[in-house]
C-alpha cells in the first residue's frame, strides 16, 4: 500500500506542477496581450520620431544655407594643367583648348562620366533617371506618352572618351589620368589639323566622344570656343575646403577652431596671344559712320587664345594678419592629400574663430597677383572663385578711346577717372580688348569691346547702324549704358550686375544695400554664362581697383 500511496502522491504532484505551468502560461499570455499593444505603440512612436528627425535633417539640407561650391568648372580642370601641358606640347594642342575640352566633358572630375541620351541630351546621370518620361494624359492638357530616354553611350574620364569609340584597349581603365589625357589630347591634335577649328572640334566630338546615333553635336564647337576665350581672358583662382558644412548655421563645422584642409587651383594666360582660323572667311556689309555708304568687306573668323600656366606661389591670410603658405602637391615632401596626377595647392587653416582664413592670394610668373576673399558662409555673398584681369597692353591700346568715351557719356558721373576705370574693367572682362569679338562665336549676338547686344545698343543715344562695329563707338555705347545704370542705382555693384544680366532682381526695392541685394543675384543667367550675377558684380568692382592701379603707368 505504501508504494501505491507514494505513486498516487507522485501523480498528484505532477498534476499540480502541470496546472501551475498552465496558470503561468495563461498569465504570461494575458500579460502580453495587454502590454504588447502598448509596447508596439512605444516602438512605433520612437521609430516615427527618428524618421521625422531624419526627414528634418534632410529637409534642412534642401532649404538651409548651402556651402560655397568647390572651385567652379572654370578652375577645377586646371588641377590637371601640368599633365595637359605635357601632352599638349607633344601633340600640338594649346593648353586652353585642352582645358576647355576637359571642362565641357567632365568638369575636371576624374569620374565625371557623361551619359549620351536618345533625346539628344547629355547628362551626368543615367538617361532613364535624368529623363524618366511620363504617361499619356487626356483632358484640356492632353499629351502623348513619352518613354524614358535611353543611354546610347558614355563619355568616360577627363576627356570624355566614348565607351563605343573603339579607342579604349581591353583591360585599360579609361579613368587613368595619364592614359585619358594623352589619348584625348592626341586625338584632339589630329582633328585640329583641319583647315578650321570649328570643323575639327565637331569631328573630334563626333568620332571620339559621342556615340554614333547621338544627334546633339550641333553646339559643341561653339561651347569650346567660348570656354577657350574665358581661359584666355585672365587669371582665375578657385578654392574649396575639405570640411563638413552645417546647413543650420550656414558655416563650416570647425569644432574648437581646429585647422582644416583648404585647397586652391588657378591658371593665368602667359606669353603672346595666338590665333587660328575658326571658320572660312565670309563677306558682310558695314557702315563706318552715319553719313558713309555701306561697303562689302571680307571678314576673317579667327579664334584668339593664349596658353595658360599655374600659379608659382599661393598663400592664405588669417583674420589676425598671419600669412599661411600653401604647398603644391607633387612637390617632394608635400603632404597635400590629393590623388595622383593632379596638382593643387593646400594648407591646413582654421575656418572659424579669431584666426579664421580671410583671403587666399596667388602670384604667377608673369607678375599677375590675385587675392580673393574666403567666405565664412555660403548664404550671402561668399565667392570662392575669382577671375580678375591684368592686361596693360589692351588698356594701353584703347586708353585714349576709353577716356574719350568717359568724357562723352560721363555727364553727371561723380568721378570721370572712376568712370573711365569702370569702362576699362568692362572692356577687359567682356572682350579682353579684342574689337571684333562675337560672344561664343555667334554672329548677331553680343559684339565688340563692350559686348553689346543689338537690341541693347539700339536703345542708346549714340547708336547708329554700324556703331557696334566701330571700336571707338562701341566703347561710347558701353559707356552710355554704364552711365544710365549708375544714374538709376548710384551703386557700382548694382550697375555691373544690371550690365551683366540686363534687369533688376525680383524683390529689389530702391535704397537696398548691396549686402541686401546680393542674395537676390545669387544665380547664373542663361546663355552660356559661368558665374553668378553677384560674383560678376563683386569681381568687376575689384577689377576697377586693378585698372586704377595700372592706368597711371600707361
Amino acid at each position: 500500500m505504501a508504494e501505491e500511496k507514494t505513486l498516487d502522491q507522485r501523480l498528484i504532484e505532477e498534476a499540480q506542477r502541470r496546472a501551475a505551468k498552465r496558470i503561468w502560461y495563461w498569465a504570461l499570455g494575458g500579460g502580453l496581450a495587454t502590454v504588447g499593444p502598448v509596447l508596439l505603440i512605444i516602438i512605433v512612436v520612437f521609430a516615427g520620431v527618428a524618421l521625422l528627425a531624419g526627414i528634418g535633417q534632410w529637409a534642412s539640407s534642401l532649404f538651409g544655407p548651402h556651402p560655397p561650391s568647390i572651385a567652379t568648372p572654370m578652375s577645377r580642370p586646371t588641377e590637371w594643367l601640368s599633365t595637359v601641358s605635357q601632352a599638349g606640347a607633344k601633340y600640338g594642342v594649346p593648353n586652353v583648348v585642352a582645358l576647355a575640352v576637359v571642362q565641357q566633358a567632365s568638369d575636371g572630375e576624374v569620374y565625371g562620366d557623361r551619359y549620351y541620351c536618345s533625346n539628344g541630351q547629355s547628362t551626368g546621370e543615367r538617361c532613364s533617371i535624368a529623363y524618366p518620361g511620363h504617361k499619356a494624359t487626356g483632358g484640356v492638357h492632353a499629351q502623348a506618352a513619352v518613354p524614358p530616354a535611353k543611354t546610347l553611350g558614355l563619355g568616360l574620364g577627363l576627356f570624355g572618351i566614348g565607351s563605343k569609340s573603339g579607342l579604349i584597349p581591353q583591360g585599360q581603365s579609361p579613368h587613368s589620368v595619364s592614359w585619358n589625357v594623352n589619348t584625348g589630347t592626341k586625338q584632339l591634335g589630329k582633328y585640329l589639323q583641319s583647315t578650321d577649328w570649328q570643323s575639327g572640334l565637331t569631328a573630334f566630338h563626333r568620332n571620339v566622344q559621342a556615340p554614333a546615333k547621338w544627334q546633339g553635336s550641333g553646339q559643341y564647337a561653339t561651347q569650346i570656343k567660348g570656354l577657350v576665350q574665358q581661359y584666355s581672358s585672365g587669371p582665375t583662382l578657385g578654392a574649396w575646403a575639405l570640411a563638413p558644412w552645417s546647413h543650420k548655421t550656414g558655416q563650416f563645422q570647425d569644432p574648437g577652431h581646429a585647422p582644416e584642409w583648404v585647397f586652391a587651383v588657378g591658371s593665368a594666360p602667359t606669353g603672346l596671344h595666338g590665333s587660328h582660323t575658326w571658320r572660312p572667311p565670309t563677306t558682310t556689309r558695314i557702315q563706318k559712320s552715319r553719313t558713309s555708304k555701306p561697303k562689302t568687306i571680307l571678314v576673317r573668323h579667327l579664334i584668339h587664345y593664349t596658353n595658360v600656366s599655374g600659379p608659382m606661389q599661393v598663400w592664405g591670410t588669417e583674420k589676425n594678419g598671419t600669412n599661411v603658405p600653401f604647398t603644391r602637391s607633387g612637390v617632394t615632401g608635400s603632404k597635400v592629400p590629393v590623388w595622383g596626377g593632379g596638382q593643387v595647392w593646400g594648407a591646413k587653416v582654421p575656418l572659424t574663430g579669431k584666426s579664421a582664413l580671410k583671403t587666399i592670394t596667388a602670384r604667377w610668373t608673369n607678375g599677375a597677383i590675385m587675392t580673393m576673399p574666403w567666405p565664412e558662409s555660403g548664404g550671402q555673398n561668399g565667392v570662392v572663385v575669382w577671375h580678375l584681369l591684368s592686361n596693360p597692353g589692351a588698356l594701353k591700346k584703347w586708353q585714349s578711346d576709353i577716356q574719350a568715351a568717359a568724357q562723352q557719356a560721363g555727364a553727371g558721373m561723380p568721378s570721370q577717372r572712376q568712370f573711365a576705370d569702370a569702362i576699362g574693367s568692362v572692356m577687359l572682362h567682356e572682350s579682353g580688348g579684342l574689337p571684333n569679338l562675337y560672344a561664343n562665336g555667334i554672329v548677331g549676338g553680343a559684339y565688340g569691346l563692350m559686348q553689346l547686344e543689338p537690341a541693347t545698343a539700339q536703345g542708346l543715344p549714340g547708336y547708329y547702324v554700324g556703331a557696334r562695329h566701330n571700336p571707338a563707338e562701341n566703347l561710347v555705347l558701353g559707356a552710355e549704358l554704364l552711365s544710365k545704370l549708375y544714374g538709376q542705382t548710384h551703386s557700382w555693384h548694382m550697375t555691373f550686375a544690371e550690365y551683366y544680366v540686363g534687369s533688376l532682381p525680383a524683390g529689389y526695392t530702391p535704397g537696398m544695400s548691396w549686402s541686401q541685394v546680393a542674395p537676390l543675384y545669387n544665380y547664373v543667367p542663361a546663355g552660356g554664362n559661368a558665374e553668378t550675377v553677384a560674383a560678376y558684380a563683386d569681381q568687376m568692382v575689384a577689377q576697377m581697383k586693378v585698372v586704377a592701379s595700372e592706368a597711371p603707368k600707361l
